[in-house]
């Protein structure tokens, strides 16, 4: 516990942890809505969508050994979301 507030800090790699699933969560709420568009037949920019997962996973590279499954688990559901989308979309 910290002498401020009783509340402990969390570690440096706590903090990244939070940070790298701060991210996974909001990508997948980013491609939630990729999804609700292209059923609209709105146009999606993949090549964006497809960096910013790719941004995620290297940063998943240095997460702390602790956090490796869970994080894997949910890499490997924001892969499969993506391709979902892509697989859900016409050609251009």
């Amino acid at each position: 516990m910290s002498r401020m507030g009783g509340v402990s800090e969390p570690t440096g790699q706590a903090r990244q942890t939070a940070v790298l699933i701060a991210a996974i969560d909001a990508m997948e709420a980013t491609l939630a809505v990729a999804e609700a568009l292209a059923r609209e037949r709105r146009r999606i920019d993949l090549a964006g969508l497809e960096a910013e997962v790719s941004r995620i996973c290297a940063a998943a590279l240095a997460a702390p050994r602790a956090a490796a499954a869970d994080v894997r688990l949910r890499l490997e559901a924001l892969v499969r979301a993506l391709d979902r989308l892509r697989g859900g979309l016409a050609p251009p």
